[in-house]
């Protein structure tokens, strides 16, 4: 039942232990993998089952969640969500507003000059937050059945939650899956979108870097589908599914070959990173790297999107677009607008 996912939940953040929960798309189970110590531990078990939260430059440091305790709950959504924001102007703040525009500006000049085909640029934005953890994570699960919703907390690190719409990589035996996403737009009711240039190449050069990095990793059979238009929540995207026949024995190295992929970085990979490095101006910390449960013979593993670090009275929100040489600065803010409201409407 829900009461006791919340109980739960509530006693291991009162204890202070490290857990991490997840629950996949259009499922009704969560599940909760979590530590009897406050042990930071900072690689992977051999032979155990884990958790991991990484960082958007994994280098860094990276959270491995030892799976001392793994239980499962049935989470039933109640379809009641929080009030949308009746306008997102609210969401606008002036100096941010001109910053990142300014900077997607320079993007564009740099993409149309050089080799560089495709940067992803991101920002924060902090709110104020009257809620519980608990009511957040109740809202995060009822708003957001169709997404990767998760909790992640240690008390050495801090406490995310998100609704990711994206999975890095699964793997079950030999089999992988993962999958291309790009492009965004607000879904509107029985309308069918029509998706422009921009958004279509974007979404190409994101399925090509997974196929040929699949392939140079040593993966077989890789099979993709036709693009589709998803929803998530009120957004909704272009994706393309991706199969392949690996060994399950090589899962971090196809990790390696995946993150980050064009969707939260660009491409060619090195060169966007390099000019986010030097032209973000922040820290993404965990924003738009990956978090997942590792099993014996099977894992799964899901890019950081649509997320928020919580703190005692507020929260800071990560949101980004993918910036092309044909990418207008005030649409790409509008964008981020839009993906803000995901995550403003929890608190």
């Amino acid at each position: 039942m829900r009461e006791n996912l919340l109980s739960y939940t509530a006693l291991l953040l009162k204890k202070e232990l490290p857990f991490l929960l997840i629950r996949q798309v259009n499922s009704d189970t969560v599940r909760i993998l979590s530590q009897r110590d406050q042990k930071w531990y900072k690689s992977a078990p051999d032979n155990m089952t884990y958790g991991v939260f990484s960082k958007f430059q994994k280098s860094e440091y990276q959270v491995f969640i030892i799976a001392q305790e793994d239980y499962n709950f049935t989470y039933k959504n109640t379809n009641s969500t929080p009030k949308e924001l009746l306008n997102a102007v609210r969401l606008v703040d002036a100096e941010e507003q001109k910053r990142y525009t300014n900077l997607v500006a320079k993007a564009v000049l740099r993409l149309k000059e050089s080799s560089l085909k495709k940067v992803v640029l991101s920002r924060k934005q902090s709110f104020q937050n009257s809620k519980s953890d608990t009511e957040i994570l109740t809202d995060l699960l009822d708003a957001y059945p169709a997404a990767n919703c998760y909790f992640f907390y240690h008390p050495k690190v801090g406490k995310w939650v998100g609704a990711t719409p994206e999975v890095l990589v699964q793997i079950d035996g030999v089999k992988l899956k993962t999958m291309s996403l790009a492009g965004t737009a607000l879904y509107q009711e029985n309308e069918e979108h029509i998706w422009g240039k921009k958004e279509l190449e974007e979404q190409r050069l994101v399925t090509d870097f997974i196929i040929h990095n699949l392939q140079e990793s040593g993966a077989d059979n890789i099979q993709e589908s036709d693009v589709k238009t998803v929803r998530a929540g009120k957004l909704i995207h272009l994706r393309t599914d991706i199969t392949a026949t690996v060994n399950s024995k090589d899962k971090n190295m196809f990790i390696d070959a995946l993150h980050p992929t064009p969707a939260v970085c660009g491409m060619p990979r090195n060169e966007s990173l390099d000019f986010i490095n030097k032209n973000e101006n922040y820290d993404r910390s965990f924003y738009t790297g990956y978090l997942g449960m590792v099993d014996k013979g099977s894992a799964s593993y899901f890019v950081n999107l649509r997320c928020m670090e919580l703190h005692d009275d507020q929260v800071d929100i990560y949101v980004g677009g993918g910036i092309t040489a044909l990418s207008d600065p005030n649409a790409e803010f509008e964008e981020t607008l839009n993906k803000l409201s995901t995550m403003k409407k929890l608190v």
